[in-house]
């Protein structure tokens, strides 16, 4: 039984590090595959739109409009 829950620990801090050590645009293939997969088998609908969802839009990035040189999409506003 030790060994079991050994083993799960240490598979667990793997999956973990590699995740937290993977670079950002392989995390958001990740991401997208495992929602495709999901869309696919139609499992954890709720848990697709409230938990991934989120996950994906913030690995994505805020793409051009959260650029600072997309000076037409932030109106200026005197301080």
């Amino acid at each position: 039984m030790q060994q079991l829950i050994v083993i799960v620990l240490v598979t667990a801090a793997v999956l973990v590090s590699a995740w937290k050590l993977m670079p950002s645009r392989r995390r958001l293939r990740t991401l997208l595959a495992i929602d495709a997969w999901l869309t696919e088998h139609d499992l954890m609908p709720r848990w697709r739109q409230r938990v991934l969802a989120k996950r994906i839009q913030k690995a994505a990035g805020s793409g051009c409009a959260g650029c600072a040189a997309n000076v037409g999409t932030h109106p200026r506003r005197p301080r």
